[in-house]
């Protein structure tokens, strides 16, 4: 149960949150779907081409309020029954990034992921910076 003292910090927050003005957010926003396309693109690139489905499973899902996206793989696209005549079913993207007992991990999500973090964050906090900059002179 959070405490009282987080509590309190996280209505502070709330409150600073509801300041930011629009034109920030919607900055903020648009380079935040622009760097999931070119993370998109990365992951893509590097994931196996030979096994599936998997390439094309790389995808961009956006948040409850269009101001958040999220980088997925895998899903229905690579879901397979684990053999015939069983009912259970895996997802081969886990498999090929974590590998298994059977296959050496091929990971592709991550380490992309990894590599590619501090820019995008960069990127994202100039876009913000310049977006306020302009919203202070208006």
């Amino acid at each position: 149960m959070p405490s009282l003292k987080s509590a309190a910090s996280i209505e502070r927050l709330k409150r600073r949150l509801a300041k930011v003005p629009p034109a920030v957010r919607a900055a903020a926003a648009a380079e935040a779907l622009l760097q999931a396309h070119a993370l998109v693109q990365a992951m893509q690139r590097v994931a196996p081409a030979d096994i599936g489905n998997l390439r094309e499973s790389v995808r961009i899902e956006g948040g409850r309020f269009g101001d958040r996206f999220y980088v997925k793989a895998g899903g229905p696209t690579t879901t397979r029954p684990v053999r015939e005549g069983v009912s259970a079913t895996y997802d081969y993207a886990l498999g090929i990034e974590f590998g298994t007992a059977k296959m050496k991990a091929k990971p592709f999500f991550y380490p992309t992921y990894r590599a590619n973090r501090a820019q995008m964050r960069r990127s994202i906090q100039n876009v913000i910076r310049k977006a306020a900059r302009l919203e202070g002179q208006a």
